[in-house]
């Protein structure tokens, strides 16, 4: 039978063993876990690809589009992954070939919106024709043309139902475009959009009081849907390329990561955050690990949480009550650059494709991350 003595003992030693286990905090802190979620692998997709479009569909179904699978070597393929039994399956036959840089964008009637990219390296290399995918019908239909050519292009559905498209290049070996467009689902057809301040947008987030944020290596713009006007607003205290941005619960937008200029290993661990009250940028909290190439790998969470899934081997998830970035267990990524990080319905997180090594080949693999 224990006595007292030894009861004191094990009572100790047990919580020297909880301290060490967990991260401790100061009385009215929150305490936030030592592993923000884990990330396992699912089912491989049909085609290698990287910087293509993934897009979640109303029946909780994700679908991938377009790509790269090396540098000059298309993917222009669609597929659907399926999260009740994580496989994917072929999608049907796109009208038109969509490489790298092409955008993906689902409207209010559940169709989705697939416009530009690289069709390869024949003249004309970008493109500007655009279809609609029909989950109903599982087929593309052929819709407008965009009013120039866009590989690398940023796209973004406003509260209207339209459509707005910045940037990207109209030509190879060209600098990012600076003038916008509009697609007009009532009409399926494309309108100039006027032009931002930026030579190089890189992202498009929806404030809540529904203007568009721009930002590009350097600077940013503000888009007024209601006056369709672009103004300057506040710059990042560090410029950068490459890098991912999500919206806060408070409506502050999180820039994370990113190149700032030089080769492969000039990747930051920096980030930023823009207040759109006060229209500045303010340095953020540091990420554990180096990031670029992540533009569409950094996603809002239900939990109001931001997954930050490529640019690096390793996801981590920035938590906003303590202000850090945790660390996420499970499964190295062997495709981090230019990979995609979609929300599916129930919370969880299907990253899809990237690279990893300057000049390789891509992956046709994909994990599941479960908050």
């Amino acid at each position: 039978m224990m006595n007292l003595h030894t009861s004191k003992i094990a009572a100790l030693a047990v919580g020297l063993f909880l301290a060490q286990s967990s991260w401790m905090q100061a009385p009215g802190q929150s305490v936030a876990p030592k592993w923000a979620g884990s990330i396992a692998p699912t089912g491989n997709m049909t085609g290698i690809r990287f910087s293509h479009a993934a897009v979640l569909l109303p029946d909780g179904r994700v679908l991938v589009v377009g790509g790269i699978e090396s540098n000059g070597v298309m993917q222009p393929t669609a597929e659907l992954f399926d999260p009740a039994n994580g496989k994917f399956i072929p999608a049907g036959k796109l009208q038109s070939p969509h490489g790298w840089g092409v955008t993906g964008t689902l409207l209010q009637n559940g169709k989705v919106l697939i416009a530009g990219g690289s069709s390869g390296c024949d003249v004309p290399c970008y493109s500007a024709d655009a279809e609609l995918y029909d989950p109903s019908a599982g087929a593309f239909i052929h819709t407008g043309r965009m009013m120039v050519p866009r590989a690398g292009a940023r796209s973004l559905l406003l509260p209207s139902g339209d459509v707005l498209f910045v940037g990207g290049s109209e030509a190879p070996n060209s600098s990012s475009a600076a003038t916008a467009e509009l697609y007009h689902v009532s009409t399926g057809r494309f309108s100039p959009a006027g032009a931002t301040h930026l030579s190089d947008p890189c992202q498009l987030v929806l404030l809540k009081n529904h203007r568009v944020l721009v930002v590009g290596e350097s600077g940013a713009d503000l888009y007024d849907p209601s006056t369709g006007q672009f103004t300057p607003t506040g710059k990042m205290t560090i410029p950068r390329s490459k890098f991912g941005a999500a919206m806060l619960p408070d409506g502050r937008v999180l820039i994370v990561g990113g190149q700032s200029g030089g080769p492969w290993g000039t990747r930051v661990t920096s980030s930023q955050i823009y207040d759109p009250a006060r229209g500045t940028f303010a340095p953020g909290p540091e990420l554990n690990l180096k990031r670029f190439k992540l533009i569409h790998a950094v996603v809002p969470l239900n939990s109001g949480r931001i997954l930050v899934a490529g640019g690096a081997d390793q996801p981590e998830v920035y938590d906003p009550a303590s202000g850090i970035f945790l660390p996420v267990s499970g499964a190295k990524l062997d495709g981090f650059c230019f990979s995609t990080a979609t929300v599916l319905n129930d919370g969880r997180v299907l990253l899809a494709g990237g690279y990893a090594s300057p000049g390789g080949r891509g992956v046709n693999h994909a994990w599941l991350y479960q908050p």
